[in-house]
This record gives C-alpha cells, sequence and structure tokens, in this order.
C-alpha cells in the first residue's frame, strides 16, 4: 500500500489557466512523490502474468462530492511514478474502482498494488 497526497488542483480535468506550466508542473510532482513513496513502501516486483491490479482509494479533505471520473483522471502521473519505481510498464496495471473514502485533513490518495479486496 502506497500513501500518497491529495492531488494538486492542477490535475483535475476542471483546472482552467492561462499557461499549461500550472499542469506540467504538478504532473512533475506527483509522478515523483509515487515513485519515491513506492521505493520507500520497499515494493518487490509484482510480476506473474503481467497484470497488475491497482486500487486507489480518496480521501478527499472536504465533505464536497467527487466525480468519479475527475479522480480516475488524476491517477496518471501517480501510475506512471509508482510503475517507475517497480520497473513495468504501466499498460500492465488494471485500475479497480475507485473509493471514495472517509474525510481526511488535508486528503489522501492511497494506492493497493497486487491484491485487492
Amino acid at each position: 500500500m502506497i500513501e500518497l497526497g491529495w492531488p494538486a488542483k492542477p490535475l483535475w480535468p476542471n483546472f482552467r489557466s492561462r499557461s499549461h506550466w500550472p499542469k506540467t508542473q504538478a504532473l512533475k510532482v506527483a509522478r515523483a512523490e509515487a515513485y519515491y513513496a513506492t521505493k520507500a513502501a520497499r515494493l518487490g516486483l509484482i510480476a506473474g502474468d503481467g497484470i497488475i491490479p491497482v486500487q486507489a482509494t480518496f480521501n478527499p479533505p472536504d465533505r464536497r462530492t467527487r466525480d468519479y471520473d475527475n479522480c480516475s483522471s488524476t491517477l496518471k502521473p501517480f501510475f506512471d511514478g509508482i510503475a517507475d519505481a517497480l520497473g513495468v510498464n504501466d499498460s500492465s496495471f488494471r485500475p479497480q474502482p475507485i473509493i471514495v473514502g472517509d474525510v481526511v485533513k488535508g486528503g489522501r490518495l492511497t494506492v493497493t498494488i497486487g491484491e485487492v479486496a
């Protein structure tokens, strides 16, 4: 299990800016955060038949409702960083349905790799 921070505002599809730089920077930071969190979790290579189930759990920072397709679109840079750390191609990830959990101060994204409930 990998615990990450709440996705930055520029990663959400409804974010608008006059410049592409906020999103570019947020993508870079999210990928690096996922990479280092995966390395710190010391997950071994999850091999098998090449299919890796991945479960994402969003714990929002407030009680506003979250749109599931918007949540799923924020996952790409995190999955890229996790794949880099594991040394696999992220095309082998099979995302399971997203879970939106309880409110947590500051928000949190938890990614479970391999055995998914």
